[in-house]
């Protein structure tokens, strides 16, 4: 066994610029891969199946994904393909100003009645809703969006599909590993490390990949938070009516968040805080910002639309 480590770590030592190039290569490949080849795998995992055939997209959903492209100014050479999908929230991948283009989600919950209609089955985390319980119409209600509401959610996603932000996101495990093993190097060189036993070493290393992951998750969560607080800014000062929709789009959604919590029970308390926003699943990450926080944003947004000479 010592045998096999000491000849492992002698391969690694030769070899490592190499392994570290491959390993950063590997890893945003693997990171970029999703928004590189979207279609059809986007489609197949979050395409609705409302009678056990795919739901082709409504003439009403067409026109309004194309209304929110022409307001944004989304270019003709652009590749979009638009699609139903089942989820409450608009889904999208991809780059549109590559070949293969960007797929978007639309909910079909935007066509109203069509999904929450009584006699339409959902489950939600294995609870069956009952529209016509005070939880369901709660649900119903937050589930109905106005056409701004809609817009606003949909112009979202593509200002982040426009603004290529996923390859900077995809950059960010890479450069981190690079970081590590550079740091990591340089700090055995400088501590005399490569002259000591390989246990120090290995625990050395341990340390350092620890420190590396903490990094690399706060750089993370970081950029997700500014990246999001940007898109929601750049959305709703598209106009007014954009903003308001914004508003209402949080708020429809801290709602529902709030039905849930009561229709799940124990589990709901366990998934969305009594304000509505989705409690985080590792205590020592915030992945995303929560949905008051990015309400209050667009709604500062919305009053300044306004009230132009007030900040």
């Amino acid at each position: 066994m010592a045998g096999f480590m000491w000849r492992a770590a002698a391969f690694v030592q030769r070899h490592r610029k190499s392994l570290l190039v491959g390993s950063c290569t590997g890893l945003f490949g693997v990171q970029i891969s999703y928004y590189l080849f979207p279609d059809p795998v986007i489609q197949w995992l979050y395409q609705y199946w409302p009678y056990g055939q795919p739901a082709p997209l409504s003439p009403k959903l067409q026109h309004l994904f194309q209304e929110v492209l022409q307001d944004i100014g989304v270019p003709l050479s652009h590749r979009y393909k638009p699609f139903t999908t089942f989820t409450f929230q608009p889904v999208v991948a991809g780059f549109p100003r590559l070949p293969a283009g960007a797929v978007v989600g639309i909910p079909a919950s935007f066509l109203g009645g069509v999904v929450t209609n009584t006699d339409h089955l959902v489950v939600v985390h294995g609870q069956r809703v009952n529209w016509q319980s005070p939880v369901g119409v709660r649900l119903r209600d937050a589930l109905t969006l106005s056409h701004d509401a809609q817009k606003f959610a949909l112009a979202r996603e593509v200002v982040y599909l426009e603004s290529s932000a996923a390859a900077l996101q995809a950059l960010l495990a890479p450069a981190c590993l690079a970081g590590t093993w550079a740091l990591g190097v340089g700090a055995k060189h400088a501590l005399g490390l490569y002259g000591g036993p390989m246990n120090l070493r290995a625990a050395f290393n341990l340390v350092a990949a620890v420190v590396g992951f903490v990094v690399y998750a706060f750089s993370m969560d970081s950029l997700t938070h500014f990246l999001e607080a940007w898109q929601d800014r750049r959305t709703a000062s598209l106009s007014a009516a954009y903003a308001q929709g914004g508003v209402e789009f949080y708020e429809k959604i801290l709602s529902g968040n709030l039905a849930l919590r009561s229709l799940l029970g124990r589990e709901g308390e366990k998934l969305y805080t009594p304000s509505g926003n989705v409690i985080p699943s590792h205590w020592f990450r915030i992945k995303h910002l929560p949905y008051t926080t990015r309400r209050d944003s667009v709604l500062q947004m919305w009053r300044m639309t306004l009230n132009p000479g007030r900040s």
